[in-house]
């Protein structure tokens, strides 16, 4: 699935990088059209929860983001981000 920011949407990036590598684990859709093999209609809207594992010098860090996407022009849009620690005790 790929992925790209909606017009309007804009992403600051944080200084300094607060890790050193992040492996992306899973990636969950709770729609069935986020998991359909041809992008649905124009303005179909899904959510998908994307679990990661960060690092840096201290350890490995479980994250989740919730993503909010909007299917245009035959792709999957960045609408909305949540972000949040992987199930409990994630966050330092």
């Amino acid at each position: 699935m790929s992925c790209y920011l909606a017009p309007g949407v804009q992403l600051t990036a944080v200084s300094p990088a607060p890790y050193t590598a992040l492996t992306l684990q899973e990636v969950a859709a709770a729609e069935e059209a986020a998991a359909a093999e041809q992008v649905p209609a124009d303005g179909t809207r899904v959510r998908v929860l994307a679990s990661v594992e960060a690092r840096d010098r201290a350890g490995r860090w479980p994250l989740a983001y919730e993503l909010t996407l909007k299917a245009r022009s035959g792709r999957w849009e960045v609408t909305a981000l949540q972000s949040g620690t992987a199930k409990d005790g994630g966050g330092r």
